[in-house]
């Protein structure tokens, strides 16, 4: 992987955490968007991690471009900055995970190992940012499968809601929303309620803007 970060002693500093797990190799250190460009077109890591500089000065274009160099290379922002727009414009032009620095070491290691797969991951602080006044339930595809109730009940989730507050607004039995919460982990394939919502965001089940 490889660490970009403007500021020196940050970039170092994560990049000797990192090399020091097992399973993680940081092959190089970028400063700005030029050397970044360099490594990926030289290198091209599974894991790229970016700073708020960057995601300012980085837009689709820009993406496309670093998509092309390396189809198989994942970014992973850490950053000081939660505001919705700035998360939201990152995670649109094509970040695939986004953390914040403040995030404490098996987080940081989560990101990474998750961003390697291709999947995305988000801090539980970024989702509560990001989720803040969630839009209504998108189109679901079909093939999902998922029923009307279980769409409602992963909005209600989405929206920081407890299994007895959503069986509270449903007029449903807290037995009976945990049975949905079962079959949406088990149609969707994940695990946990953070999964849960980072997917439903991924399918457009919940809007975020």
């Amino acid at each position: 992987m490889l660490v970009t970060e403007s500021n020196l002693l940050t970039r170092r500093g994560i990049a000797t955490l990192l090399a020091a797990q097992h399973g993680v190799e940081v092959i190089g250190e970028a400063e700005n968007i030029s050397e970044l460009t360099s490594w990926i077109k030289n290198l091209q890591p599974q894991v790229v991690t970016v700073d708020g500089n960057f995601l300012q000065e980085f837009g689709a274009p820009e993406m496309e471009t670093l998509q092309q160099l390396a189809p198989q290379t994942y970014l992973l922002a850490i950053t000081t900055n939660s505001e919705k727009y700035m998360v939201v414009n990152a995670l649109k032009v094509g970040v695939t995970s986004y953390i914040l620095k403040d995030c404490d070491e098996q987080e940081l290691l989560q990101a990474v190992r998750t961003t390697a797969q291709g999947k995305r991951f988000i801090c539980s602080k970024v989702l509560e940012v990001i989720l803040a006044d969630t839009g209504s339930v998108e189109t679901v595809p079909d093939n999902l499968n998922l029923s009307s109730r279980e769409i409602e009940v992963i909005r209600l989730i989405a929206e920081g809601k407890s299994t007895a507050e959503i069986a509270e607004t449903l007029f449903l039995s807290p037995h009976t929303i945990n049975s949905h919460r079962k079959n949406i982990l088990r149609k969707l394939q994940i695990k946990s309620p953070v999964e849960l919502i980072i997917k439903a965001m991924d399918l457009g089940i919940v809007k975020i803007s």
